[in-house]
């Protein structure tokens, strides 16, 4: 393409090849978040190295690239209105495990790694989903999720225990952007809500589903939906037979 042959100029002449630039840029589209070490280094390392050459060609297809140094990670986040997100949207069950991985990764943020992961397995997973008042998915379907957020850049997993039926994973950082503070505080609001048995807000109707309580909390706040978490009412519309 000639336009990418224009950019790779830019980029040092000869030192990026057109399909250098090529394969950076659908890693980053595939995976939204890469890190310096998983899952393609050579994306992160070119994306980092030409950061402001870059972020104008996603800016130009509504996108914001965000480089976090520290994590060593950069994101692609979605800037307004971008075609096919809105098809894209989880499942009802992808969208609480997720929820559920960001409170996991509020609730470890004392013993982060140096790169800023939270170590956790498949049973933290389905305890908090039961504290939560959610029917655990089956393993396979758990699984199935968890690989899909992998593509993502948002889990990384580890070894499968077959006797205990246990999966080890690692939660990583870009899960704090996809999915921000407000909707942890939800949860956490929810998981208060079910232990004690009442409405921490009487102003606030009374929900009996996380994502209904969830839609409700953030109309409350006014707080933008995100690409990742936008799930909320769809997921209820899915359960309402008139929807």
């Amino acid at each position: 393409m000639a336009e990418l042959r224009e950019v790779a100029n830019l980029l040092d002449g000869a030192k990026v090849t057109e399909e250098e630039l090529q394969t950076a840029l659908q890693a980053l589209l595939f995976h939204q978040c890469l890190y310096e070490d998983w899952p393609y280094p050579p994306a992160y390392r070119l994306i980092v190295r030409h950061f402001a050459t870059v972020q104008s060609i996603v800016r130009a297809f509504g996108y914001r690239l965000v480089n976090h140094a520290v994590a060593g990670m950069v994101v692609l986040e979605a800037d307004g209105v971008v075609y096919g997100v809105h098809m894209a949207r989880l499942k009802k069950d992808e969208t609480i495990a997720l929820l559920i991985l960001r409170l996991l990764y509020a609730e470890g943020i004392s013993s982060l790694d140096e790169r800023g992961r939270v170590y956790s397995n498949t049973d933290d997973i389905h305890d908090r989903l039961r504290t939560a008042g959610e029917e655990p998915p089956a393993m396979t379907r758990l699984v199935e999720i968890l690989k899909g957020f992998q593509r993502k850049g948002l889990v990384r997993l580890g070894e499968h225990d077959p006797e205990e039926k246990i999966l080890q994973l690692q939660i990583m950082p870009g899960i704090t952007v996809l999915v921000p503070d407000v909707y942890v505080e939800a949860v956490i609001l929810w998981l208060e809500q079910r232990a004690f048995g009442e409405e921490a807000d009487a102003q606030q109707p009374a929900t009996d589903s996380m994502l209904a309580h969830l839609a409700d909390y953030r109309a409350n706040l006014g707080a933008e939906p995100v690409e990742s978490s936008d799930m909320a009412d769809e997921a209820d519309a899915q359960d309402d037979p008139n929807a």
